[in-house]
């Protein structure tokens, strides 16, 4: 009988060790939890004020309103509390050339999109735009596409399979007034 209160006493006082252990490792995951920032810092890069002032100024090739973005950036990652590594990531030219480069691919972007509707050639906005070269297959498949519709325009102007100039011309200016509405 000894025993058995012997046993049952050790049973009592494990269980109670066992729920004042989870109790305490409870706490420290809720402190830890504190900790955890409102914010990333790729949420911050990302944000859309930051993307299109760092867009602008890229645009503008103002460099100082880049430097003007990047320290706004760093002003919100110090108040959501981001760890040191994070603020060192936001300090350094790395974080700003991120931004850039993705500043120069949305203009990239945006160009490719006017010149596309405009009927105008992007040969030269990929040379502008290096940031971009693995949009350029898919830029080039659209600019095949949006020739081809022309074509399909021009040869149900024509009502022949190989319309002639003037049809072709003319399938252009519907393409145009299309694209202005």
């Amino acid at each position: 009988m000894k025993k058995a209160l012997v046993v049952l006493a050790i049973i009592v006082a494990a269980t109670f060790s066992w729920f004042a252990y989870l109790s305490v490792n409870a706490d420290n995951r809720d402190q830890d939890a504190a900790q955890v920032p409102l914010i990333t810092v790729m949420e911050i890069l990302h944000a859309s004020d930051l993307q299109a002032g760092v867009k602008q100024a890229v645009k503008e090739g103002n460099d100082e309103a880049v430097n003007s973005w990047m320290v706004q950036a760093r002003e919100v990652g110090l108040a959501a509390s981001l760890s040191s590594e994070d603020m060192d990531y936001l300090n350094s030219e790395t974080a700003k050339d991120y931004v850039v480069f993705n500043a120069k691919r949305q203009l990239y972007n945006e160009a490719f999109e006017a010149r596309y509707y405009a009927l105008e050639e992007v040969e030269t906005l990929k040379e502008q735009y290096p940031e971009a070269k693995d949009l350029f297959a898919r830029t080039d498949a659209l600019i095949e596409k949006r020739d081809a519709i022309i074509q399909q325009i021009g040869v149900a102007i024509s009502g022949s399979e190989q319309p002639d100039e003037a049809a072709l011309e003319e399938a252009r200016k519907q393409w145009l007034a299309q694209a202005a509405n």
